[in-house]
């Protein structure tokens, strides 16, 4: 499984907005499927240009460590050049690369969208495995090579 589409902020939303008209989910996993990815410059935006346009941006400028649910590696290595990134894992979860992790201070990230490689593992619940170069392992734990996919309500 390799990450094939990547979108702007601006076409994810669009993207959302038409699901819920459509009734579904704004991050409907029938629309937002295994391979795709976005930036999110509502979090961050290195360029300022959602806050340009009155968008709401959650930093508006580098906030302390302690301060942040975006990694250290983030602040270090990619904040002046893009803003974070969420992708979808091979079974349907969403991930966003550039947060801290639930035991840790998150993945560090290398290369660009889509050829990126983060590191350690990602830990997503039915899905255990590695993204490099673009492409997902199999689920490392013997669930299948996309792992479990949960249902949709």
């Amino acid at each position: 499984m390799r990450i094939t589409q990547v979108f702007t902020g601006e076409e994810f939303r669009a993207m959302g907005d038409d699901a819920v008209a459509r009734g579904l989910y704004r991050n409907d996993r029938r629309v937002f499927l295994p391979g795709m990815a976005w930036f999110e410059p509502w979090h961050f935006d290195p360029t300022g240009n959602w806050q340009r346009a009155g968008k709401h941006v959650m930093y508006t400028e580098r906030p302390g460590p302690e301060k942040s649910f975006l990694s250290p590696h983030y602040w270090r290595d990619w904040a002046d050049k893009r803003p974070p990134i969420c992708v979808v894992c091979p079974n349907g979860e969403l991930w966003e690369i550039d947060r801290t992790s639930s035991n840790g201070d998150g993945w560090v990230v290398t290369g660009d969208l889509p050829d990126i490689t983060c590191s350690p593992s990602i830990v997503v619940p039915g899905y255990h495995g590695f993204l490099r170069g673009g492409e997902f392992t199999a689920d490392i734990e013997g669930r299948g090579p996309n792992g479990i996919v949960r249902s949709v309500p």
